[in-house]
């Protein structure tokens, strides 16, 4: 679980995480059948929708926990998340160029935080809320700022 997140069954948390695992596995499937094809893109839009939030069938996201129903939540297609990773509300994952970024395992996100660019995220990092990093941040660091930098090392 990590940083005191319980999924209370039911809650709209819980719900956005089930919808989007949903939404991975009938894109695991495939394009094989036309309906589920057609499941996939209205529950991708339904959530879109409801939850305000972007978060592609195409991102490798498995075990991650939105927080706050995921309201405002970008995310690149090609991002790569590890399992366990709190995000807050309103965080953007982008690119700049070829570069997306790699975030590691049992990471916590804060509110409003942006990571740009083709940088590593390491294992067990706190972002602050509302820093934009855009450099590398290795294992067990706290990264906090506008643009982030360290400021605790484990």
């Amino acid at each position: 679980m990590g940083y005191g997140v319980t999924p209370y069954p039911f809650s709209s948390s819980y719900k956005m995480n089930r919808f989007n695992r949903l939404i991975q596995f009938y894109h695991r499937l495939g394009g094989k059948f036309v309906l589920v094809r057609l499941f996939r893109a209205s529950l991708y839009r339904m959530i879109r929708w409801y939850y305000h939030c972007d978060i592609p069938y195409e991102a490798e996201i498995t075990g991650v926990r939105f927080m706050h129903k995921g309201f405002g939540v970008v995310l690149n297609p090609k991002s790569v998340i590890g399992e366990g990773t709190v995000i807050q509300h309103s965080v953007t994952v982008g690119h700049i160029g070829d570069g997306v970024p790699v975030i590691g395992k049992n990471c916590f996100i804060g509110a409003g935080a942006i990571i740009i660019g083709g940088i590593t995220i390491g294992d067990n990092v706190k972002i602050g809320a509302g820093a934009v990093v855009n450099k590398d941040v290795p294992t067990g660091c706290t990264a906090v700022g506008v643009p982030a930098r360290i400021i605790k090392h484990l």
